[in-house]
């Protein structure tokens, strides 16, 4: 308190001698100088009278308070702080980019006592010359400023001291708000300055949160859309690139997610003025290009907000319309059988046998192991096998798919249910493979409310879209397969109990490359073979180092990272025979020889070791899990479950 009251003292003579003399003093930084010097000399206000004298009337305010998107975003945070400051005094309040007060919160006596110059909601203090006070200041600065008693221009203010802080937009710094937090100068604490930064760190994260869900939506809608020969981009409610097709990409230049200014500034009017409508024709000049250009523009809504715009380039009426093609193998057919799983190995020999068994019957699937060992190829497998060979087979990575639009990919709109999308609707993966077999990659990512949909598909055989209360019927045929442990995430809760009795009628453990290294020589030759064909080169051979040193390796990305594996190799090696030498550093140098764990053999077979032989290889490799899973030649899935079997902990 002596150091407050030392501050306030020296702040006072500096004030009334910088008033006096109409110069800089020692003692008030330029940040307060400025604006006192042009509120006094420019403007010849006296700090005496001064109070702000720009008040909204009432309907005004409410209007700016309904309009305010991040004012309504930041109010249950400021409400949730301004019932904490109370006790001290002090009051929490929100002013939006034009300097204007949009509420005021915490001690109702500070709050009276700072309208008496027009502190209160509705007053302006940015479009005119206030002098120093913190909103003005901090706007002005955009970063946080903190203005001490008599450093504020006004005399009615100066008793209380304000900590200021902007609200930032993600990714771009734009100003979007401001929150200040205003008390008593004998209560004043040097960390209301970290509070006010925190209220508007929240606000900004909570701004970030819903940025992202919106974002998604419009990169979903573009997804949704039909291009045939139209250059497509999407666009977020700023007019920053999302998303882009290739067509758009070559003819207009579009390079990463910024527009040319102009483009962008046109697009960004036009998603203001036409928030009531489905879509317009924009016509802007585009740089480089010849000529104007034509924008037809698709508004996305979300949540009764305009978020983005899908933007459609129509094709110069010269060009020749393209005829649409037809189902690609990718999106609705299996391109492999069980002739194309290559290997002899007892443990691969053993899934293939489980999968024929699979292919023979209408039973769900459920496929495990971890990335890169083939799930998609045995699941394809199964349905080339079946009698739904003739039917679509749709592969859907559930880990890809944002959870907020997951229902509607899976699932299916109903018309007009989502603004951007497709007029008439859209059906969902089920819908799309009905007749064959859909495959549920990463099945262990959907969130609850998909899986309790997927349950009901499971059940009912019907699936019904978002938007509608229609039921369709579907038939098809389940398989999913997760690189988790479903048990484990059932355990977790992260996982229905139900969901995955329904779902693992059959259950298939597609083996580690590691444990079937007897394969390995047998996959690197046909891997080549298909490398020579990419690469341009004919006559390659595997020298044998090279096959051992492919051998002893561990392959923690499996039989995907073996096939990349050749692929450089046959890219890069000198001459037509692949030595040990073209190999990547990471293969040479993770090299294993059987008696590299002779007391943790075990660990090949899938078997824990005894606790003590755990705990040496976790010493040896300084408690690294990655380390210790790589060197044991298991997963670290597998290794966490050995220590929680042990309760190892470091």
């Amino acid at each position: 308190m002596h150091d407050q009251a030392t501050r306030l003292e020296s702040l006072d003579r500096a004030r009334h001698r910088s008033i006096a003399a109409g110069v800089e003093i020692d003692g008030l930084s330029l940040e307060i100088v400025r604006p006192w010097q042009r509120a006094r000399d420019t403007y010849g206000i006296d700090p005496g009278q001064y109070r702000c004298s720009r008040l909204l009337p009432p309907s005004e305010l409410a209007h700016r308070r309904e309009e305010n998107e991040v004012y309504r975003v930041a109010l249950p945070v400021l409400e949730r702080f301004g019932a904490q400051l109370a006790s001290t005094r002090s009051v929490a309040t929100f002013f939006d980019t034009a300097g204007c007060m949009l509420s005021i919160g915490g001690n109702s006596q500070t709050a009276d006592r700072l309208a008496r110059i027009n502190f209160c909601p509705g007053a302006i203090w940015r479009a005119e010359p206030t002098g120093a006070n913190g909103p003005d200041t901090a706007m002005n600065e955009c970063r946080p400023v903190g203005v001490f008693a008599a450093e504020r221009f006004a005399e009615a203010g100066q008793s209380s001291c304000c900590s200021a802080a902007p609200i930032l937009a993600p990714g771009s710094g734009e100003l979007l708000g401001l929150v200040d937090i205003k008390g008593p100068c004998n209560v004043y604490h040097v960390q209301a300055l970290v509070a006010a930064r925190a209220i508007a760190q929240a606000v900004e994260e909570r701004l970030r949160s819903i940025q992202l869900v919106r974002d998604q939506v419009v990169e979903y809608a573009f997804r949704s859309a039909s291009a045939s020969t139209d250059g497509l981009f999407a666009v977020d409610g700023h007019g920053r690139v999302l998303a882009v097709n290739d067509l758009a990409r070559r003819r207009l230049s579009i390079q990463g997610r910024e527009l040319p200014l102009q483009v962008r500034e046109a697009l960004e009017a036009a998603l203001r003025q036409r928030a009531g409508a489905l879509a317009g024709e924009l016509i802007v000049d585009w740089p480089d290009m010849t000529g104007k250009v034509t924008l037809l523009t698709s508004l996305v809504r979300y949540e009764d907000h305009v978020v983005g715009a899908v933007v459609r380039v129509p094709a110069p009426a010269d060009a020749p319309r393209a005829r649409t093609p037809a189902r690609t193998p990718s999106s609705g057919a299996a391109r492999y059988d069980f002739g194309q799983i290559l290997g002899e190995s007892d443990a691969l020999l053993q899934a293939i046998a489980l999968a024929r068994v699979a292919s023979r019957n209408e039973l769900p699937v459920v496929l495990l192991g971890e990335s890169g060992t083939g799930k998609e190829m045995f699941a394809q497998a199964i349905h080339s096998a079946s009698i739904r060979a003739d039917g679509p087979f749709i592969a859907v990575n559930c880990g890809c798919i944002p959870a907020t639009l997951v229902e509607a990919e899976l699932f299916g709109y109903a018309a007009g249910t989502f603004t951007g999308g497709r007029r008439e609707g859209n059906a969902g993966k089920f819908e799309e493979a009905s007749g064959g077999t859909i495959f549920l990659d990463e099945v262990s990512e959907l969130p609850p409310q998909a899986q309790t949909a997927l349950l009901r598909v499971l059940q009912e055989r019907e699936v019904v879209r978002l938007g509608s209360s229609s039921p369709r019927r579907v038939d098809i045929r389940i398989v999913a397969a997760s690189n988790k442990s479903l048990t484990e995430e059932i355990r977790a809760g992260r996982f229905r109990a139900d969901l995955f009795f329904r779902l693992n009628v059959l259950s298939i453990v597609v083996p580690l490359l590691r444990e079937r290294r007897a394969d390995i020589p047998h996959l690197a030759h046909a891997f080549l073979r298909d490398a020579e064909g990419q690469v341009g080169r004919t006559g390659l051979t595997l020298s044998d180092g090279a096959l051992r040193t492919l051998v002893a390796y561990v392959w923690p990305g499996n039989v995907r990272e073996l096939r990349n594996v050749i692929l450089r190799a046959a890219a890069t090696a000198s001459g037509e025979v692949i030595e040990a030498e073209d190999l990547p550093d990471e293969v040479r140098r993770t090299e294993t020889s059987p008696a590299s764990a002779p007391s943790l053999s075990s660990s090949a077979r899938g078997e824990a070791p005894d606790r003590e032989a755990l705990v040496r290889a976790l010493q040896a490799s300084s408690w690294n899990v990655a380390r210790t899973a790589h060197a044991l030649q298991i997963s670290r899935m597998t290794l966490y479950r050995w220590l929680r079997k042990y309760g190892i902990e470091r």
